[in-house]
């Protein structure tokens, strides 16, 4: 029935939706996005993922064709040096380069005669039965060529039409060739294990390719959006400056610090060859050394090449003087003024306004920490790997806080001082910046200009004024008169002194302040005590009731997890329980053991006693001038056990009081990879009043731990220091 005219139809009752099939579900936009990311050309994004690949394929191989020095007996082969220098190149994404070599051992390491290390790169120094090395390191230069190559081939994805689809592609081919690649790269070579961390190379290729790939093809829309926010519009200019100014300043620098090392003695091509990974990594050392902020070198530890201790210090233009001559730290100031003159320059170029400008320089400052911060390089070592023998940390990297307090010196003052130095020679800030960028449908057009009649053919033409032909307005751009610049002129030639004098001044403040700045650095650290004297003068003093009482001689320690532990007042001398007898050391220790064990062995600082039966066994590390505290030296080992060990599992680790002088006690589980056995181990340690570390350590299998236990506190309720040198 047709409705009644001026009345509406009525409505369909609430609650009612409509038949199904008539309205199909639609998918979420993210849900559309990913169905369109995955129905796109995946042959073109191959195509542009093969870019990096190559890339990196191409690397490895350049640096797995030389041998290293291996001669006639090749032991890594080429597949082995490809698999090696892949491992090392990932790092460029957050990847890991970690070396790893099997053996039964204890914290101090042994061997398969329970005396020390050996398997066919060694033990000795092995950590809970691993020995084992890890370098942290990024080659900027891999990430630099990475992301050129991506974004070559982004630019080519654009050009036939990919849009933000496409950029997911290339980004999960990328990934998943980092991570093949990654997989690939952990070879095993003589009982050593390589490990690349692959799915960590892979997530930081991952976000870098997303951020690379989706900017280059989403570069339209950006300016769209841009345009009509001027404020994040200048921040985006002023990054690009950023980013330009530091390449260019680094590659400078790098230039530099690469000609320096060809210059020292001994460099050979293989040399040369292995320094390419890290040129920026060396250019920014060497733009810090040119600012005042040195390249600290901090090792700690126990090292075959270099002996033990701890040494910290620094190498900066004090230390440049002392090494070469003046003249190279004249070279090395001329260098860093030259870099942060570029900086503020280019900012003042590209920028219109002084608040830009200022962005600029800040943006600048922030990416030269940010690489700062990743350019360094540090390793640690337990064990004996590949004829490398230690136990302990090194690093080397420039001081991020040194950069950044003269990060601020040299980059304020240049982004003061560039203005007026462009004024100076007639080209004045902002005369490269871009000209404003106009939504679309919004750029104003030209006013109507109606040309004049035309003039007869028998007239004289007369002259006609020709139209002024449209030029966007410029606030920027100042028209002067004929007077006005004879008198711009004339001013400008009257400041050049007055600015000269300026910039003068400018240079000589920094250098002056950052002579000033080192000189109290180097005069405080002067006065500073040794660490070792530092250490010895903080330990706390033996209680006792004379002063011929000697510290070494008293009860057993009181293990604890709480990082502190009251000081107990020693015994005269030890009480030697049944079945046991005192053994005096010629490594200046005596202590009481069972009857029937003795000496066995001294390997690698550490004296092992034992029995003719059973697996039970006392080792003593002795090391000389530790440069660290138990403490300190236990939560480094533990961090290596629980990565090495199958099940580890701690039940106790804290800083303790024992023989009146600062010590610690760890005690742990882990189960022995070879027999599928509970290990359970002991270890006591504390530091001597010359600086010498002892640590007595037990391990047993868990089934026999109750005399194990027995045997270990037996031996830390005797425990004595002899007047041995």
């Amino acid at each position: 029935m047709a409705p009644q005219p001026g009345h509406a139809p009525r409505p369909a009752p609430p609650g009612h939706a409509p038949p199904p099939g008539h309205a199909p579900v639609r998918p979420s936009p993210a849900g559309e996005f990913l169905g369109r990311a995955m129905r796109g050309d995946w042959a073109g994004s191959s195509k542009a993922a093969a870019w990096p690949t190559g890339l990196i394929l191409a690397l490895a191989v350049a640096l797995a064709i030389p041998s290293y020095g291996q001669g006639d007996e090749v032991v890594v082969g080429w597949s082995d040096r490809l698999r090696i220098a892949l491992a090392m190149l990932l790092q460029a994404f957050g990847g890991g380069f970690q070396l790893r070599a099997e053996g039964p051992g204890s914290p101090y390491g042994s061997g398969s005669d329970g005396s020390g290390g050996s398997d066919a790169f060694g033990a000795g120094y092995g950590t809970a039965g691993q020995a084992g090395a890890t370098l942290s390191l990024v080659p900027l230069t891999v990430t630099v060529l990475w992301v050129g190559a991506l974004l070559l081939a982004a630019r080519a994805a654009r050009k036939q039409g990919g849009g933000m689809e496409a950029a997911v592609r290339i980004s999960a081919l990328v990934t998943g060739a980092i991570l093949v690649l990654g997989l690939f790269a952990q070879p095993d070579i003589a009982g050593v294990s390589v490990s690349s961390s692959p799915l960590l190379a892979a997530l930081g290729a991952l976000v870098l390719s997303l951020l690379v790939t989706g900017g280059v093809l989403q570069q339209d829309a950006a300016a769209r959006w841009l345009a009509q926010r001027p404020a994040a519009h200048a921040v985006v200019r002023a990054t690009g400056t950023a980013v330009r100014a530091l390449g260019a300043v680094v590659a400078l620098c790098a230039l530099i610090g690469f000609v320096a090392y060809a210059e020292v003695d001994g460099v050979d091509g293989t040399a040369m060859l292995l320094t390419l990974p890290v040129l920026p990594n060396i250019g920014l050392a060497v733009l810090g050394v040119s600012w005042g902020a040195p390249v600290e070198y901090d090792v700690r530890g126990e090292f075959g090449w270099f002996g033990s201790g701890s040494e910290h210090g620094g190498f900066g233009l004090s230390e440049l003087g002392d090494a070469v001559n003046g003249w190279a730290v004249t070279g090395a100031v001329l260098t860093g003024v030259v870099c942060a003159l570029y900086a503020g320059v280019s900012a003042a170029r590209r920028s219109a306004y002084r608040r830009e400008q200022a962005i600029a320089g800040g943006l600048f400052l922030v990416l030269y920490l940010l690489l700062t911060g990743f350019s360094g390089v540090s390793a640690e070592l337990s064990g004996d790997v590949a004829g490398v023998g230690g136990q302990g940390r090194a690093e080397i990297a420039p001081s991020v806080p040194d950069a950044l307090l003269f990060g601020l010196l040299w980059v304020g003052g240049a982004v003061l001082v560039a203005p007026h130095l462009l004024r100076l020679v007639g080209r004045p800030a902002g005369t490269t910046a871009p000209a404003p960028a106009w939504a679309p449908g919004t750029q104003p057009r030209p006013p109507a200009w109606n040309p004049p009649p035309r003039t007869p053919p028998s007239t004289v033409p007369t002259a006609t004024p020709q139209p002024t032909p449209y030029l966007p307005y410029d606030p920027r751009t100042v028209h002067l008169g004929p007077a006005a610049a004879a008198t711009a002129t004339a001013a400008r030639r009257r400041s050049v002194v007055v600015w000269s004098v300026t910039l003068v001044a400018a240079v000589v403040l920094g250098g002056g302040v950052t002579a000033g700045v080192l000189f109290l650095k180097n005069d405080s650290s002067d006065n500073q005590r040794p660490p070792a004297a530092a250490a010895e003068d903080d330990r706390p003093a033996a209680s006792g009731s004379g002063d011929s009482a000697p510290p070494e001689a008293g009860s057993a320690p009181s293990p604890t997890t709480s990082p502190t532990a009251s000081v107990t007042t020693p015994p005269a001398a030890p009480t030697v329980p049944d079945g046991y007898r005192m053994v005096s050391d010629s490594a200046g220790f005596s202590f009481a053991v069972p009857v029937q064990w003795d000496r066995e062995s001294e390997k690698n600082h550490q004296i092992t006693y034992a029995g003719s039966t059973g697996r039970a066994e006392l080792k003593v590390g002795v090391i000389r001038n530790a440069p660290y505290t138990s403490y300190e030296n236990f939560q480094n080992l533990e961090r290596i056990a629980d990565a090495n060990q199958k099940n580890y599992r701690r039940l106790q680790l804290g800083a303790n009081t024992f023989r009146g002088l600062k010590g610690a006690i760890w005690e742990y589980t882990y189960e022995d990879k070879q027999s599928g056995e509970t290990i359970h181990a002991i270890d006591q340690s504390y530091i001597a009043d010359d600086g010498t570390e002892y640590a007595i350590y037990t391990t047993e299998r868990d089934p026999y731990w109750s005399q194990a236990r027995q045997i270990f506190d037996t031996a830390l309720s005797t425990w004595m220091l002899n007047d041995i040198d």
